[in-house]
């Protein structure tokens, strides 16, 4: 594997694991201050919806990279090898297709947000925080173009992958 996707890769997941302990550290502070000292972090509640989403994003971006995205299996049990290449390109494709079409219109949805510029908390503006929607449906979208590609033309290397 190229050393730039390797040094991608590794930033996704030091992403997703910072996200998580800071989402970690700042509930944790935000509990500690209401129960013990009857105060707490204004912005704290919505900064957490949004690492959630974040987290939820780069975490299907991950999952995608690694294909332990959600999968129905139910045809691919009866289908014989020709029929699973098959339906692996048609999965992949029609993915990639909706994927391609949800950044499409989720990156309009953030272009009016910049426009409005609303704040979504401390003074972070809300398409920032939204930001993450449009390009994590096109990283996803970009892995399942892939995958096609390699169901299409490699299949036999895309099967000892799986």
């Amino acid at each position: 594997m190229p050393t730039v996707i390797k040094i991608i890769h590794r930033l996704e997941d030091s992403v997703l694991v910072a996200m998580v302990l800071a989402m970690i550290g700042l509930a944790i502070s935000q509990i500690w201050l209401r129960n013990f000292h009857d105060s707490g972090i204004s912005w704290a509640d919505n900064a957490l919806r949004v690492m959630v989403l974040w987290l939820a994003m780069i975490g299907a971006m991950i999952a995608t990279r690694e294909r332990n995205h959600i999968a129905i299996d139910v045809l691919k049990i009866y289908a014989s090898k020709r029929g699973k290449r098959v339906l692996a390109m048609l999965a992949s494709a029609s993915t990639a297709v909706i994927c391609y079409i949800g950044a499409w219109y989720s990156g309009e949805f953030v272009l009016l947000e910049y426009e409005y510029s609303y704040a979504a908390f401390a003074s972070v503006p809300a398409w920032l925080c939204e930001a993450i929607i449009p390009f994590g449906l096109a990283v996803i979208g970009w892995r399942f173009t892939l995958q096609f590609v390699m169901a299409m033309f490699w299949w036999d290397k895309l099967e000892v992958a799986q």
